[in-house]
């Protein structure tokens, strides 16, 4: 009877990590189309904005970015943790599908989520700090 129930939250585990793998893309897909309306209003605008405006939309950048990856983080940390979960239910049902994955070293999804949304809050900042 347990490993029945095990086999029922195993698959729900896979269908949690699919879902939140799917919700770090989508919000990687908006953070570039926020971060692509940001670049066209404050630097491509036509007439260009005035420069206590274009402040505003460089701070908003940088807020922008900050809550787009404290996002992230939430998504990855419940990615992770259900992969955790998985490997845990692996050693009792006799299964290899993430305890026998591909290790990841520092190259991962991950940070690489992480260098591109955390990425954009420095460069918002120096550009309001700079003024360009």
């Amino acid at each position: 009877m347990e490993n029945e129930i095990l086999t029922v939250e195993y698959r729900e585990v896979n269908s949690n990590m699919r879902h939140c793998g799917k919700l770090r893309f989508t919000q990687l897909i908006l953070y570039f189309a926020f971060s692509a309306g940001l670049i066209f209003t404050v630097f491509m605008m036509s007439p260009p904005l005035g420069d206590d405006v274009r402040l505003t939309f460089k701070i908003l950048g940088v807020i922008g970015a900050g809550a787009f990856g404290v996002m992230e983080e939430r998504a990855g940390d419940y990615w992770h943790h259900l992969r955790r979960r998985a490997v845990q239910i692996e050693e009792i049902l006799g299964y290899r599908q993430f305890s026998e994955r591909p290790t990841a070293n520092m190259f991962n999804a991950t940070n690489a989520s992480r260098l591109l949304v955390w990425g954009g809050m420095p460069i918002w900042l120096l550009a309001a700090i700079i003024r360009v």
